[in-house]
């Protein structure tokens, strides 16, 4: 189970929404409004949405033998990302929402949710091909 590439990049998804919920402040008015997710804030604080998807992960590290059930957890976590990517550049510029360091969040966590599918279903093509040879 560790020994899996996709499961060291599920973890490192785990560990940026640790980061999140430890580098975030709880209180949005101590904070700028126009930085750190724009208008996806509320749900990272209010709904408590990194610690969601933290834990969400978190489960789908162990569910190794159930590779199926590992994409579409990882799928379903893409789309609310996406969700959460269209919110950060709605009703601002386009500059300033380049410059929101949420952006960083939304690149890595997408990029190690592709990588961890892709890795997925390599596993998964090897196993196939290991039934065809019996």
């Amino acid at each position: 189970m560790i020994q899996r590439i996709q499961s060291l990049y599920m973890f490192l998804i785990f560990l940026s929404n640790i980061i999140i919920v430890i580098s975030l402040d709880s209180d949005p008015a101590s904070s700028l409004s126009d930085s750190y997710f724009g208008y996806f804030r509320p749900y990272v604080t209010d709904y408590f949405f990194a610690e969601i998807s933290a834990i969400i992960i978190l489960i789908n590290i162990f569910l190794f033998k159930k590779p199926s059930s590992q994409i579409n957890i990882l799928r379903f976590l893409f789309l609310a990302l996406i969700f959460g990517l269209i919110n950060l550049f709605d009703e601002r510029s386009l500059e300033i929402s380049i410059k929101d360091p949420g952006l960083i969040y939304f690149l890595i966590s997408f990029f190690l949710i592709f990588m961890s599918i892709r890795s997925i279903k390599k596993d998964q093509a090897i196993i196939s091909s290991s039934n065809r040879l019996r």
